[in-house]
Parts: structure tokens; C-alpha cells; sequence
């Protein structure tokens, strides 16, 4: 499935279409201040409400927004654009904009949805379309409000980076939020976001590189820090930095992780996930190098070596994976083009 075919992207995107119209099962992830807050989903968030959480109903809606702008069979592209019109209109992101601005939502979905979120902002606003460009008005107050929560967050309010391989991983939702700033032309977000990933994590030394993984990780904490390090730094610092944080490349192992996978077990359907994030960020890690550094060979031959094996992943089956997993192949498939 990767590269994606027009079969291929498709598939994902009527798995996606199903996902973001399916409220329930619903993981509810929210601060109750009152019991006025106990909502059924479509009512709290009336954009967001499907894909089992709000977080993937995001990232849903941008697998969406982006597959319509590549090409989608009449038929399913008029289906896409209908829930689309419906989900991301003024009346039900107003809802969605006022509660992030309650106390309920001051750090519900921090940071991973939000950096979503804006990027599903910037995809909209840069296909330069009419129907984007409405859909990009109706998002456009949320999406200021999350940019500038994380330019605080990120900027200072996070002490330190966050080393996790699920959510709450600092490295990705930074990348996110950075790439989502340059499309949207944010330049002083691209400045604040640029710098907080050097503060962070520049002065790193000797990561953990052969750790196995966690059993319910999607991030490789080591490899995504580095895709996002060379998105920031210039491609000399990058190298630099790399033969700082990884001294001897002979060490390094970085075949696909093995597991049985399991479509009931959410933790297993992680490690699918994580197949697929190992994939772009090798690949990101090879093409910053020099071709002659001894770790670009490594890290492009793992990465073929994982996008081979998350091509044989199968998406729409179950819905611990259909409500999530399709916008990771999107997204590998998105950076293998860039």
C-alpha cells in the first residue's frame, strides 16, 4: 500500500469516512467541572465526535481534506465533501472553539490533538480552494487558539521534553505543530517552535537507540526526536548533532519490530502504528545526512525495510485499527513524497 495507488488512498479514505460518522465506542477524554460537562459526544464535540476520540477524529478529517485534494472517485469525493461541509462548519467548531476555552479543555488532548488540529487547519488553508477556504474559516479560531497554546506550551511552559512513545511524545506533536505553522505562514510560531525543539533537545548526548520498544509505544522516542531535529537544524548542524547523540552506528539495530498482531488488543494495534512512524522518521534521519555518512545506508535501508512491512498492514480491519491507523500510512506517504 506504500507508495499509495489511487486504489490504495481510497481505501483509506472510506475507512476514514466510516470512522469520523461513528460516535460510539467513544473514549471520553475530558475534565468534568460540573455535571452540566456529561455530554454525549456529539453533543460536546459536535465536529469531533467519531473515530473512537477526538484526537482521531482530527487527524481523520485532515486524511480527508488531504485525499480529496490528491483525487478521490466522483462518488466518494462527493460523500467526503458532504461531511466535511457538515462537520467543519462555523456553528459546530463554535461549539468545539468554546470548549477548549472553558476550564475543561485548558489541557484536554494537549498536546497531540491540538498540533493535529492545526495541521488539519494548515491543510485546508493552503489548498487555496472555496471549499477549503470555507472550511478553513470556520476552523480558523480554534486553530489560533490551539497555535498559541502550544507556542506557550512548547516555548517554556514544558520544562522538559516528554520521552514517551504514545501521545504524549513532545518530538512528534512538535514536528506536527512546526510543519502546520510554516503552511499556515506563521512565522513567529515557525521562530518559537524552531527554538524550543533546540532548546530541548539539542543538547542531548548518547540516546538510547537499541532499547526495545514499549508494548503499547506508536513513536520510537529516539528516532522521531531525530526526524524532527533535522526539519529544524541546518543539514551540517544535523549531522553534527546526529554523531553527537549516536556515537557509534555499528551498534545500531533498527529492524521492524517483531509481534503477533492482534486487532482487538489497542497496545498491539500501536505497535502496527509504530511500524509505520519508524518508517518516516528513518527516512527523514538518511536523506538530512551526507550520502557518504556511515549511518544515511542504515537508516534508508530500515526505513525501506519498515514501509515494506507496513504495507502489508491491513487498516480497515477492526475498529481498534480503522479509526486511527489510515492516517499514519497517509502521512508515511505524504513525507515519502516531500
Amino acid at each position: 500500500m506504500i507508495p499509495l495507488d489511487s486504489s490504495g488512498l481510497e481505501a483509506l479514505a472510506t475507512t476514514a469516512l466510516a470512522a469520523v460518522r461513528r460516535e460510539y465506542p467513544h473514549q471520553l477524554i475530558q475534565e468534568l467541572n460540573s455535571d452540566a460537562d456529561v455530554l454525549p459526544p456529539r453533543r460536546l464535540n459536535p465536529a469531533f465526535y467519531g473515530s473512537y476520540d477526538w484526537h482521531s477524529a482530527v487527524h481523520n478529517h485532515w486524511l480527508l481534506v488531504r485525499a480529496l485534494d490528491r483525487g478521490l472517485p466522483d462518488a466518494l469525493a462527493t460523500a467526503v465533501g458532504e461531511v466535511l461541509d457538515e462537520h467543519l462548519s462555523a456553528p459546530r467548531l463554535a461549539v468545539e472553539n468554546a470548549f477548549y476555552s472553558s476550564p475543561g479543555g485548558r489541557t484536554a488532548e494537549r498536546p497531540y490533538g491540538w498540533a493535529w488540529l492545526v495541521l488539519l487547519h494548515a491543510e485546508c488553508l493552503a489548498q487555496g480552494k472555496e471549499r477549503p477556504g470555507q472550511w478553513a474559516a470556520a476552523l480558523r479560531p480554534l486553530a489560533d487558539l490551539l497555535s498559541q497554546r502550544l507556542s506557550g506550551y512548547f516555548g517554556g511552559q514544558l520544562a522538559f521534553p516528554i520521552r514517551t512513545g504514545t501521545h504524549g511524545n513532545t518530538a512528534f506533536s512538535l514536528q506536527l505543530a512546526l510543519v502546520a505553522a510554516c503552511r499556515r505562514a506563521d512565522q513567529a510560531a515557525v521562530a518559537e517552535l524552531s527554538a524550543a525543539a533546540r532548546r530541548m533537545f539539542q543538547p542531548d548526548q548518547a540516546l538510547r537507540w537499541n532499547d526495545p520498544p514499549s508494548g503499547d509505544a506508536f513513536h520510537s522516542p529516539e528516532l522521531t526526536e531525530a526526524a524532527l531535529m533535522a526539519d529544524v537544524l541546518a543539514p551540517a548542524e544535523f549531522t553534527t548533532w546526529l554523531d553527537q547523540v549516536l556515537p557509534d552506528p555499528a551498534e545500531v539495530a533498527w529492524s521492524p519490530p517483531d509481534f503477533s498482531p492482534d486487532a482487538a488488543d489497542p497496545g498491539t494495534v500501536h505497535l502496527e502504528g509504530l511500524v509505520v512512524a519508524r518508517a518516516w522518521c528513518l527516512d527523514a534521519v538518511g536523506r538530512a545526512l551526507p550520502p557518504d555518512h556511515p549511518v544515511a545506508p542504515l537508516a534508508l535501508a530500515a526505513a525501506d525495510a519498515h514501509r515494506q512491512r507496513a504495507a502489508s498492514l491491513r487498516p480497515s480491519e477492526g475498529f481498534g485499527r480503522s479509526h486511527w491507523l489510515p492516517t499514519f500510512l497517509l502521512y508515511l506517504d505524504e513525507r515519502l513524497r516531500s
